[in-house]
């Protein structure tokens, strides 16, 4: 029904970075409708600069700013990699905006209760969640987690062997384990 795209920065309008910020970073929106006549959602997606603490919490300002603006009320879904983890101020200036809320905290159903970033390494952990799924009261969700499947691909030394009390047939042999990104996916389910 209608797109639009600002940036992450003082002059939101105009290409390029903000604040302290590394990097020129925006913020996407697109207004849907799931069916002729049916309800109206604003969709956003954003990604704040991994180092301008400034830039962060001047985004979050920003993007709350520009979701009323915008959405003047309606139903809304804000997701991306924020950069930040909820325990900072920018976390903080979304969450306590009175406007959204995190659907890690409201959804019925959580699993996968870990954080969000990998740095590539599959034996890593960490509890800081980094890429967010906020929404406005009129949405429900239902279930949320963060999806830590991995994929393996032969590793160098990789010899066919039999283990255990499986039939001969089973074979095995080493592999690596491979992260298809740096991030975990999100997955959230709204009614």
């Amino acid at each position: 029904m209608d797109s639009g795209t600002f940036w992450l920065s003082q002059t939101p309008e105009k290409p390029g970075k903000g604040w302290d910020a590394d990097l020129p970073r925006i913020c996407t929106w697109a207004k849907l409708r799931k069916t002729e006549g049916g309800e109206i959602l604003f969709v956003f997606n954003t990604h704040f600069d991994h180092r301008g603490v400034q830039a962060r919490l001047e985004s979050a300002k920003l993007i709350v700013s520009r979701i009323k603006e915008i959405a003047k009320g309606g139903a809304v879904i804000l997701t991306g990699d924020f950069n930040v983890d909820q325990t900072s101020e920018s976390y903080r200036s979304l969450h306590d905006s009175g406007l959204l809320s995190d659907s890690f905290d409201t959804a019925g159903d959580r699993y996968a209760l870990n954080g969000t970033a990998n740095a590539f390494r599959p034996d890593s952990k960490t509890e800081s969640r980094i890429d967010h799924v906020f929404h406005t009261k009129q949405l429900k969700p239902v279930r949320y987690g963060v999806l830590t499947d991995t994929y393996r691909t032969p590793s160098p030394d990789s010899k066919e062997s039999h283990s255990g009390n499986f039939p001969g047939e089973v074979k095995f042999s080493n592999f690596q384990t491979r992260l298809p990104s740096d991030h975990f996916p999100v997955l959230v389910e709204f009614e």
